[in-house]
This record gives structure tokens, C-alpha cells and sequence, in this order.
């Protein structure tokens, strides 16, 4: 049995939007907004992806950490809103 400690964890949502070229690219989009709680209303061509972080005590050293993150395509879940209009108006 080991005495080594939790790593910290930490919850962070990200607003992330294609970047706007000519083409669209799947290598090619921005985070353009970070929270601590899941955002009620996205910002317009946004999808959300929350992200957990565990962190090691190891990690609290001076260095810089860096990850790379691939989202599979079969966890996307999307979202669909549906507004009924009276089509006699």
C-alpha cells in the first residue's frame, strides 16, 4: 500500500470556437473563454468541453506542464434547442 498522496484535481469548462478562415479545419479552433462552472449560455459558435484536471504533488515543482488532449468523436453529444412557431401568425 502506497502512502502517496492524491493528486489535486481541478474542473474547468472551455468555450472553444472553429477559428474563422476560409475553409473550415479541425486543426484549426480557439479557446476563447475558460470557467470554473458550466456556462449557462455559450458564447455564439461555441461547443463546451469540460475538462478534469489531476494534478500529481509532483507537479507543484517549478516546470512548465503541458498536455495534449484528444476528444473522440463518439463522446460529442450534441445539444438541440426547439422553438415552435404558430404557422397561421
Amino acid at each position: 500500500m502506497s502512502n502517496k498522496p492524491n493528486p489535486a484535481e481541478a474542473t474547468a469548462y472551455l468555450q472553444v470556437r472553429l477559428a474563422r478562415t476560409s475553409t473550415y479545419s479541425a486543426s484549426e479552433a480557439k479557446v476563447v473563454a475558460v470557467t470554473q462552472r458550466k456556462p449557462e449560455d455559450p458564447q455564439p459558435g461555441c461547443i463546451v468541453v469540460k475538462v478534469k484536471l489531476r494534478i500529481p504533488v509532483e507537479g507543484w515543482d517549478p516546470f512548465e506542464p503541458e498536455a495534449v488532449i484528444d476528444v473522440p468523436a463518439d463522446l460529442v453529444q450534441h445539444l438541440i434547442a426547439v422553438e415552435a412557431e404558430d404557422p397561421i401568425q
